[in-house]
This record gives structure tokens, C-alpha cells and sequence, in this order.
């Protein structure tokens, strides 16, 4: 058998400090060739390129990121394409190493594994979740937050015939075609390029509450990825169920046709003065609640609200019965209706001017929801629980970190994992009617609608909900390897979000 040659592709911008000995160190693989796309370059890289002989390709703008490896990679001739960058060096073991799986033709693409960085470090940096989200996106959860985006990486020429070398100009995209060909991905090795990459001030500078251009710049390649699959496929879900929402309710609603019809009961509700004149709906859909309905409507009640509206759907128990001698408004469907139709439902019934939104199954003591009504009452439109604390958890959970995405593909990284997903939280009727009480059946749209009208949205509150939860077995638990159906629609709910972003923003969204 023939030995496999190996073409090394290095964009270059201005690196005369470092190229000389990254160039010495690719050297030693002996590869077939060495392609320096230099772009832009004001100082002496291209002359060190050409004495480590390189094949150099001059341009003298700069290309913007990436494009300096589909230029490469369309003029490489070896059986291997190593990708690397010129501003730190790996040594050539290291390099021989990460290459094997192509060499021994076990593998057809290889990743750099940053498992070291998803599972230790805390705070996760923002692109770490993007990746993160994005393998999930894409079905494949088990590369965790490996990425074309970063470097080393390498494939065969085979490859980039597949996938056209051009779509490396986005290496998500590019991603997203070699899992749609199914190429098999070795993530072996973990080569450490974070605590060695250059800082670009200009680039990298970020705050607590703001992104940096870099961040930008990757999440919007990540938005532009999921704006051409939904394009290529039409499927604004990307093939996550929605688990039997009964949306055509909440459409039936919008022309004011109650089809089906639901019983409703008017319950007990008072007018308050307790906050400035405005009066509170708190609603709560349920679904065979009935070891806890009693104990939530209670603490409701202290908070004084005009109405206690409770969506009872498809229950078989006795939670009917419960909420009808609790003196709460009761809003009867015989069907399940699926997560979040309930809060739609109570929304457009609801008559008050704060609506705060709870559960059936978790008991919330009323000093812990009198933040979020406070808040509405104060000027905010939309109060979200606080769930900081869930990012102290490594590796992250998949939903909390498809709800810091999220906000991170709004600007909005002051609200972290802030989630119109997660209760308590509350809105305000001008929100609502902004934003229209239909679109709460998808609780994501709902809250990018609120970020992009503008209208003012805020964590309040921290509230633990998820050590109150009740677990659904049939909802929760999965195979192992395997995600839980709950797990798989809120991952559907983030995705239908990102493509409202898209569709009000064009393909990069805010980016």
C-alpha cells in the first residue's frame, strides 16, 4: 500500500513571531506540501513562508476568517488535509499522533477533543456552548462541544471532494456536511490550544454582559448553518418532535373559536390594591396534579390575584374535583394538550394585567413569586427565573445550555439561562399583546419575539425549580446514550426559536 501524503493548510496574518517555528515543526511530518494562504500581511510572513519552502498564495486584503482554508484546501493535492494556525506551534509528535486514524484509515475526519475544557471548566465559554447546542442540533451529542472551529483538524481528500472545499469558508456548515455523509469522526486525542492561542484584543475583548466580535462572529456561522439546513430541509424543528402539541387549539383561539369546546367554571378572584391598580392572573396548567394542586393554589392565593385560572387537560385523576373546591377558575380539555398549549389557553382567557405563569406540580412558596409580579408591576415585561446557579454544573446540561444559547443569539448574554421555558415567570399584558398570546405554545419564539420587539425583559428572581420537579418517568428517562422525549422537544423548542431569529433576521440573525 502506498503511504498516504499529507497536505498541512496554515492561513497567515502577520505571524512572523511565531511562523518560523510552527513552519519547522510541520516540517518534520515530512508532508507533500505546506500551503501558506497568506492575506493581508504587513510584515516579514511571507518572506519566512517562502524560506521554509512553502507554496504560498498572496492576497494582499485580508480574507476574513476561514477563507484562508477553503483556498487552501481547494489547492491541496495530498490524501490527508491538516488544518493548523500560525500563531502557536504543535509539536510534530503530537501532529504525527493526531493523525493517525486518517493514516491507518480508520477515521475520515478528525477533531481536536476538548473534553477537558466542556467537562472542567467553569464558566463555560460561550462558544464552548454554541458547539455544545450545535452537536445536538445535528444529532450527534457525543462529539460534546468538538468543532471544525477548532484547530487541529484534518480529513481526507475524499472528503473535501464530498463536501466541496468551499464549505470550509464555514466550518459549521462544513460540520453539518460531513455528519449528513455520514464520515466516520475520530475525536482520540485532546490537544491543549486554548491556554497557548494568541490573544487578539480587538477581536477577543468581551465583558460579563457583552460578546466579543470573535464570539459574534462564530455564533453567527453557527445561525448561518442552522438558517441553510432549514432551507435545504424545510423543517423548522430540524426533526425533533414537538410531542403532540394541540397547536390547532391555539389557531382555533386566534379566530375566536372555541373548537374544542372546554368546560369552564369561574372561581373565586378579588380586585387588589396591592399593586398600583394593576391586577394579577396567575395561570396554571394541569395534567393529573392532584397530590399537589391543592398546596400550589394556596400559595397563590396569598398574592391576592383577580383570578386563578387552572387549564385541567386530559387528567384521569382528581385534579378536576380539587381545583373546583379550591374556588380557582377551571378550564377543562378531556385531551392532553401538550406542553406550554395549557399557558396559551390561559393567556387568552386571563383578563388581568400581570400574568404570572406556575405550574401544577411544584409547590412555589408565595415570597418566591412575588418577585416576578413585582417586576411586571414595575415596568418589566417579561420577569424569567434566574437559573445562574445551573451553570456551575459541568458539563452543562443540554437545555440549560440551549437556553444561555439562545439569548446569546439575541445580544441578550445579561440573561444567561434566563427562560420563558422554566417557571415561575411573568408577563405583562402589553407583552402580550405585542407579542400575541398564541406564540406562548412555543415558549422560545415567545421570548426572542419579546427580546426583538424591544420590550424590556429581566431575570428577577433565582428559584431552584428543578429540585421541586416532579419526575415523569415517562417524560424524564431514557436509555442510556440515549435523550429523554422531554429533553429531545426542548431541544425542538430552541431550534424553532433560532428559526423565528432567523426569519425576522436574515440567515446570521443579529450577526
Amino acid at each position: 500500500m502506498n503511504k498516504k501524503t499529507v497536505s498541512i493548510i496554515i492561513p497567515v496574518y502577520n505571524e512572523e513571531k511565531t511562523l518560523s517555528s510552527v513552519l519547522e515543526s510541520c516540517q518534520q511530518l515530512n508532508p507533500m506540501e505546506i500551503i501558506a494562504v497568506a492575506n493581508g500581511c504587513t510584515d516579514r510572513s511571507i518572506e519566512i513562508a517562502k524560506n521554509h519552502n512553502c507554496k504560498v498564495l498572496i492576497y494582499k486584503e485580508r480574507l476574513g476568517h476561514n477563507v484562508g482554508r477553503a483556498i487552501g484546501a481547494k489547492e491541496a493535492k495530498g490524501d490527508i488535509l491538516l488544518f493548523i494556525d500560525a500563531d502557536f506551534t504543535i509539536s510534530s509528535s503530537t501532529l504525527n499522533q493526531f493523525l493517525e486514524p486518517l493514516v491507518e484509515g480508520t477515521a475520515d475526519v478528525v477533531l481536536n477533543n476538548l473534553d477537558y475544557i466542556f467537562k472542567k471548566v467553569y464558566p463555560p465559554h460561550s462558544i464552548t456552548i454554541w458547539k455544545q447546542v450545535m452537536n445536538h442540533f445535528l444529532h450527534c451529542p457525543n462529539l460534546n462541544s468538538d468543532s471544525l472551529v477548532a484547530v487541529p483538524h484534518a480529513m481526507t481528500k475524499e472528503v473535501i471532494k464530498k463536501i466541496h472545499s468551499d464549505s470550509l469558508k464555514n466550518p459549521i456548515y462544513a460540520q453539518l456536511k460531513i455528519i449528513q455523509h455520514q464520515f466516520r469522526i475520530s475525536r482520540h486525542m485532546s490537544i491543549d490550544v486554548v491556554t497557548i492561542n494568541r490573544v487578539h484584543p480587538k477581536q477577543h475583548k468581551n465583558t460579563p454582559t457583552t460578546l466579543s466580535i470573535s464570539e459574534k462572529r462564530i455564533i453567527g456561522n453557527h445561525i448561518e448553518t442552522i438558517a441553510d439546513w432549514i432551507h435545504e430541509t424545510n423543517a423548522s424543528r430540524l426533526n425533533y418532535s414537538d410531542e403532540n402539541r394541540r397547536r390547532n387549539i391555539i389557531e382555533n383561539l386566534k379566530s375566536n373559536k372555541l373548537e374544542p369546546m372546554p368546560k369552564i367554571i369561574t372561581g373565586w378572584g378579588k380586585h387588589s390594591n396591592i399593586y398600583a391598580g394593576k391586577q394579577l392572573s396567575v395561570i396554571i396548567p394541569a395534567h393529573n396534579e392532584d397530590r399537589t394542586i391543592e398546596a400550589v393554589i394556596q400559595e397563590v392565593r396569598k398574592l391576592e390575584p383577580l383570578e386563578i385560572i387552572v387549564v385541567v387537560n386530559g387528567t384521569t385523576d382528581h385534579t378536576e374535583e380539587i381545583v373546583k373546591k379550591s374556588g380557582a377558575t377551571v378550564i377543562v380539555y378531556d385531551e392532553k394538550l401538550g406542553n406550554d398549549t395549557g399557558r396559551a389557553i390561559g393567556a387568552y382567557f386571563a383578563k388581568g394585567d400581570i400574568l404570572l405563569f406556575i405550574d401544577g406540580d411544584i409547590i412555589i412558596p408565595s415570597q418566591d413569586l412575588l418577585p416576578f409580579v413585582h417586576a411586571i408591576q414595575n415596568g418589566t415585561d417579561l420577569a424569567l427565573n434566574n437559573l445562574e446557579y445551573l451553570m456551575k454544573r459541568a458539563p452543562v446540561y443540554i437545555v440549560t445550555a440551549c437556553k444561555y444559547a439562545v439569548n446569546l443569539a439575541c445580544d441578550r448574554k445579561d440573561l444567561g439561562v434566563g427562560s420563558s421555558v422554566a417557571i415561575p415567570h411573568a408577563f405583562s399584558r402589553k407583552c402580550i399583546d405585542e407579542i400575541g398570546f398564541d406564540v406562548l405554545v412555543s415558549p422560545v419564539i415567545a421570548q426572542v419575539k419579546t427580546i426583538l420587539s424591544g420590550l424590556n425583559i429581566q431575570n428577577v428572581h433565582s428559584v431552584e425549580v428543578d429540585k421541586m420537579n416532579r419526575i415523569r418517568p415517562e417524560k424524564h428517562f431514557a436509555k442510556k446514550g440515549e435523550l429523554s422525549s422531554a429533553t429531545k422537544q426542548i431541544i425542538g423548542d430552541h431550534i424553532e426559536g433560532i428559526s423565528y431569529l432567523i426569519k425576522q433576521k436574515g440567515k446570521r440573525g443579529l450577526f
